[in-house]
C-alpha cells in the first residue's frame, strides 16, 4: 500500500517539519528519477522523500554521507510550506555564502502523477527535476518556468484557521441543499466545492455538524499526529477519523506506516540510486536461470527414440513421398510409427535433423546438472549480497563493482532524465509493444505508461517482464500481433529456456496491485493464455527502437 495523501496532510507535515527542521544545514540534494525520491542530506539527519506510486513516505533517518551522485548544496531550511488545497510541499532553502537567489524544493504528491523539482526562488526557473515531464497546462523540464498545478478552484483554499474559514455555515448548507438528500451526491458536492476536502475525511463532514467539524479540520490549533486503520492499512492523519490511535508525531505515523506497509528496512533508502535494484535482478536472473535449465532437464526426451527415427527413415528410404509433411512407416517391431518430415528436406537430410536433435538432447542432459549447480551457487552468492544490503552488511561500493556500470542507459541519464521503465518494440502489424525493465518497472510500466484498454501479458507463473501490446480498440488486436507480444514475454522470463511458455494475457484495466504486494507483483483478472516458443531471434527481428 502507498501513502495516501490529502492537502491537510500536506498543510499539517508542512507545519510539523518547519517547526522541527526550521533553519537546518543542508549538505546535498540527491533526486533520484528511476527509484522516484529525493534525499536530503542535512548535518543533523537525512530525509527523504518517496514519490513513486507505491510508496509515498516522507521518512526521518540518521545522519549520513552524501551519495556520490548527489548534489552539493550549501543551504539552510529557511521555510516548509503547502500549497493552498494542495498535496505539495515546497522547501525553501536559503545559500550559506554568496549572492544566489536560492532555490525551492517543489515535491508533488497529486493525482497520478508524483514528481518534484528544483526551482530558482527568484527566476522561478526548473534547474532540476525528478521526471521530467511535459503536462497539458504546464512544462516540467530544466530551463522551464515552473508554474503550480492548476488551481482546484474549491471554495476555503486561502485560509488555514478557524477565526477567518472563507466560507459561510449558509454557504456550507447551500452546497448540500443543491445536492439534494442522496448521501453519495452530497459526498460529490463537498469534494468538487470545499477545499481540504479528501476522501479521507469527507464521510466525517457529513454526519451531525459539518460544518463545524470543517472549521475543526482547517484550524491548525487542533492538528496532532494520528495512527488511523483504514482496509488498505495505516494511514497517518493530522485529525482523529474512526480508529484512529495517537503517535508522537506525523514523520513517527509515516515511519510506522510505511514498516506496516513494506518490507524494506529505511535504510535501503540510503543506497546509491538503482544499486539494491540491479543486485535483485542480478538475484533474480541466476534463480530464473537454474530454475529454467532445471525445466529444460526434467523435459528432456529420451535421445534413443528420437535416433531411432533417423535410422527408420533411412531405413524405408524409398517409402517415404516426395514434399510429405509426415508419414507413417512400419519400425523394426513391425508396428506402424507417425514420422514429422521437413518437407523441404530430402529423407536423408530428415534422418540428419533426427541424429542432430539426438545429439543435442545427449549434450544438454550431460551438460545441464553442472550448469544448473553453477546458476544455483551465483544465486546463493546474490542472495547474500541482496540480504547483506537490507542489514547493512555489505558494503554498497563493493556491490557496485560486483555489478559493474550499467548497460544500457544513455551517458549522462540521471535524475534529470530517467530511463524509461520499457524497451519498445514493433510487431509485424506495426503495434508499438512495451517490455518492462524489471519488478519495479514493471509496476511502472503497467500502471503509468499504458492504457487500460491495452493488452497486458505475463509468462504465468514465472518470474519476468510485464509486456503491453498497445491497443486502445474494444475488439482483440491481431492473432499474429498478439503472438508476437507473448514471445517477448515468454523470452523475458525465467521461462525463457523452456520449448513452450505459456503466457496469460488480459486487458490492462483488468490488472490489480495487491495490498502489500512486493514490486511487480499484480493479480489479473478475465486471463486468456498463449502456447509459445521462446524465439530468440524475434527481438531482433522486431527491431527494438531503443
Amino acid at each position: 500500500m502507498s501513502m495516501r495523501w490529502d492537502p491537510l496532510i500536506a498543510a499539517a507535515l508542512a507545519r510539523e517539519l518547519e517547526n522541527q527542521f526550521h533553519r537546518a544545514r543542508l549538505r546535498a540534494l540527491y533526486l533520484d528519477g528511476d527509484a522516484r525520491r529525493v534525499l536530503l542530506f542535512f548535518r543533523e539527519m537525512t530525509l527523504t522523500l518517496e514519490l513513486h506510486p507505491t510508496a509515498g513516505w516522507l521518512t526521518r533517518l540518521p545522519a549520513a554521507e552524501p551519495l556520490e551522485e548527489a548534489r552539493p548544496l550549501a543551504t539552510r531550511l529557511v521555510q516548509v510550506r503547502a500549497l493552498p488545497d494542495e498535496s505539495a510541499l515546497v522547501f525553501s532553502l536559503q545559500r550559506v555564502r554568496g549572492r544566489d537567489e536560492g532555490v525551492e524544493l517543489v515535491a508533488e504528491w497529486i493525482g497520478n502523477r508524483w514528481n518534484a523539482a528544483v526551482v530558482g526562488h527568484r527566476s522561478r526557473v526548473i534547474r532540476h527535476v525528478l521526471v521530467p515531464r511535459e503536462e497539458r497546462a504546464r512544462s516540467l523540464t530544466v530551463g522551464a518556468t515552473y508554474r503550480p498545478p492548476p488551481s482546484t478552484g474549491r471554495e476555503g483554499a486561502e485560509v488555514l484557521d478557524a477565526d477567518a474559514s472563507g466560507l459561510s455555515r449558509e454557504r456550507w448548507r447551500e452546497i448540500l441543499a443543491r445536492a439534494g438528500s442522496d448521501p453519495e451526491e452530497r459526498r460529490r458536492a463537498l469534494l468538487r466545492t470545499v477545499a481540504y476536502t479528501s476522501s479521507l475525511n469527507v464521510d466525517a463532514l457529513l454526519d451531525g455538524d459539518g460544518w463545524e467539524r470543517w472549521r475543526q479540520l482547517v484550524d491548525p490549533s487542533s492538528w496532532e499526529a494520528w495512527l488511523v486503520e483504514t482496509p488498505r492499512g495505516l494511514q497517518p492523519y493530522p485529525l482523529p477519523l474512526d480508529d484512529a490511535r495517537r503517535a508522537g508525531s506525523l514523520l513517527e505515523a509515516m515511519t510506522e506506516a510505511r514498516r506496516a506497509a513494506t518490507d524494506e528496512p529505511a535504510r535501503l533508502l540510503l543506497l546509491p540510486g538503482r544499486l539494491l535494484e540491479r543486485a535483485r535482478n542480478r538475484l533474480q536472473r541466476a534463480e530464473g536461470k537454474a530454475r529454467g535449465m532445471q525445466r529444460q532437464l526434467d523435459g528432456a526426451r529420451d535421445p534413443e527414440p528420437v535416433r531411432a527415427l533417423g535410422d527408420l527413415i533411412l531405413a524405408r528410404y524409398g517409402e517415404i513421398p516426395q514434399g510429405a509433411e509426415s508419414t507413417t512407416l512400419t519400425d523394426f517391431e513391425g508396428d506402424p510409427v507417425e514420422v514429422e518430415l521437413d518437407p523441404a528436406l530430402s529423407p536423408h537430410e530428415n534422418a540428419a535433423r533426427y541424429y542432430d536433435e539426438a545429439a543435442r538432447i545427449e549434450r544438454a542432459r550431460a551438460e545441464l546438472p553442472s550448469r544448473i549447480q553453477e546458476a544455483r551457487k551465483e544465486a546463493a552468492r546474490w542472495r547474500k549480497i541482496v540480504e547483506g544490503l537490507g542489514t547493512g552488511k555489505a558494503d554498497p561500493d563493493e556491490v557496485a563493482r560486483l555489478l559493474g556500470p550499467e548497460t544500457g542507459r544513455r551517458p549522462g541519464a540521471g535524475a534529470d532524465e530517467p530511463t524509461l521503465p520499457y524497451r519498445r518494440f514493433r510487431s509485424s502489424g506495426g503495434l508499438e509493444i512495451r517490455v518492462g525493465r524489471g519488478a519495479r518497472k514493471n509496476d511502472d510500466l503497467t500502471f503509468r505508461h499504458s492504457a487500460p484498454d491495452d493488452i497486458w501479458l505475463h509468462a504465468r507463473q514465472a518470474a519476468g517482464a510485464h509486456v503491453i501490446l498497445r491497443w486502445n480498440r474494444d475488439d482483440n488486436p491481431p492473432r499474429r500481433d498478439l503472438a508476437e507480444a507473448a514471445t517477448l514475454a515468454a523470452l523475458n522470463s525465467e521461462a525463457r529456456h523452456s520449448g513452450s511458455v505459456p503466457v496469460d494475457w488480459t486487458r490492462r484495466k483488468y490488472v490489480r496491485k495487491p495490498r502489500k504486494a512486493p514490486p511487480g507483483a499484480v493479480t489479473p483478472d478475465r486471463i486468456e493464455t498463449l502456447f509459445v516458443e521462446p524465439d530468440p531471434q524475434l527481438a531482433e527481428r522486431l527491431r527494438p527502437e531503443d
